[in-house]
């Protein structure tokens, strides 16, 4: 379970910052989002094909992320290139807390993120049923923007406790 919680939410990173919105920002956010529509045709990773954005969220994302953290500091966080192409290096991204937060509220703002993670989490067959309102529950639209968040400041174990806890206690509804 810790391992398909942690291939999702890497999934998901890997669409969102494949995705990024003067003539510079333009082509920034067309690039970007042209590779998370790429990413998710090409991805053999299970992860990935549960996760699925349409062009127009895709577009959306690519949109709000130059609008909202901008062309430059995109290109900081190595999101883009210096020639305003989607990077390759978008895995290791560490913003600060600001942007994160704008990143994550875009994210939020152009697709349904709890109803694409629960689909993905409950699909994946690796979710008994027992315990899928449970996890319904846990993947709110609070914890995931909090993981989120996490992902996008680079801190791995806050983003993991954010919801890996929460969804332990729903294999073990009697511990703790």
């Amino acid at each position: 379970m810790k391992k398909t919680l942690a291939a999702v939410a890497a999934a998901a990173l890997t669409l969102t910052l494949s995705s990024c919105g003067s003539n510079d920002d333009a082509d920034a956010s067309k690039a970007l989002s042209a590779s998370i529509m790429k990413s998710q045709k090409s991805s053999s990773d299970n992860a990935s094909s549960l996760l699925s954005l349409k062009q127009k969220e895709a577009d959306c994302i690519g949109n709000g992320l130059v609008d909202k953290i901008g062309t430059d500091q995109l290109k900081k966080y190595k999101m883009l290139t210096s020639d305003n192409k989607a990077s390759k290096d978008v895995t290791s991204v560490k913003m600060s807390a600001g942007d994160a937060k704008k990143a994550t509220d875009v994210l939020f703002g152009c697709t349904d993120v709890p109803g694409m993670m629960n689909k993905a989490m409950t699909s994946s067959g690796q979710v008994p049923a027992a315990m899928q309102d449970c996890v319904k529950k846990t993947l709110n639209e609070t914890s995931l923007r909090a993981m989120f968040t996490h992902v996008f400041t680079g801190d791995e174990a806050a983003a993991r406790k954010d919801l890996v806890e929460p969804m332990m206690k729903c294999a073990q509804p009697n511990a703790g």
